[in-house]
């Protein structure tokens, strides 16, 4: 995939994490789908892992500096604290925020624009880190294992309590939530009924 892409920073371990998040959400994702990767990044790994089984895939991150089209695969520059989102209501099968969700000042607005996109039956899929990574995140990223940018950029850890309440707020149901990592991350499938 040609893109026109901002450079970001990568420390040593940050395309480790990436391939795990990415192993982690493969399961929850099904064949002949249109899918929405937020927040996908300069590099979108999850897009490029899912390419030969999506119908449509799209990501959207503030990093993508021109629109790309190549096949079933769409880049679009996105603003998350820009509303509404650039998509239509009801497009996607799956919405996934893999590691975004603790950067967001506005995490329930970008919910609800989810919940908008979604078809009926669709889900979203989250993975953020918990409260007791943070510090072991700043130690990491400190020693410039991990990119200290994007670590202290978190505006939020999220608990499982308050993640699964943002979405049922936002009306999510059938939420179902489990701790990873030795309870370091969190891993959130809810769906829109």
């Amino acid at each position: 995939m040609k893109a026109k892409l901002t450079s970001q920073f990568d420390a040593p371990i940050d395309s480790i994490i990436r391939s795990f998040r990415t192993r982690l959400v493969l399961p929850h994702i099904p064949k002949d789908i249109a899918l929405c990767d937020i927040g996908c990044g300069a590099n979108p790994t999850l897009l490029k892992a899912l390419i030969h089984r999506l119908t449509k895939g799209v990501g959207l991150d503030q990093l993508i500096t021109n629109p790309v089209v190549e096949n079933n695969l769409e880049l679009r520059h996105a603003n998350l604290r820009d509303m509404p989102l650039p998509f239509q209501n009801e497009e996607f099968h799956v919405i996934t925020l893999l590691a975004v969700i603790e950067h967001l000042t506005n995490p329930m607005e970008v919910i609800s624009e989810c919940f908008r996109a979604l078809k009926k039956y669709g889900k979203i899929i989250i993975t953020t880190p918990t409260p007791p990574s943070k510090p072991i995140l700043e130690t990491l990223a400190r020693l410039n294992i991990i990119c200290r940018e994007s670590v202290f950029d978190h505006k939020h850890y999220f608990t499982k309590q308050e993640l699964v309440s943002l979405l049922k707020k936002t009306g999510f149901k059938n939420i179902h939530a489990s701790y990873k990592a030795c309870g370091l991350n969190l891993l959130v499938v809810a769906f829109k009924n």
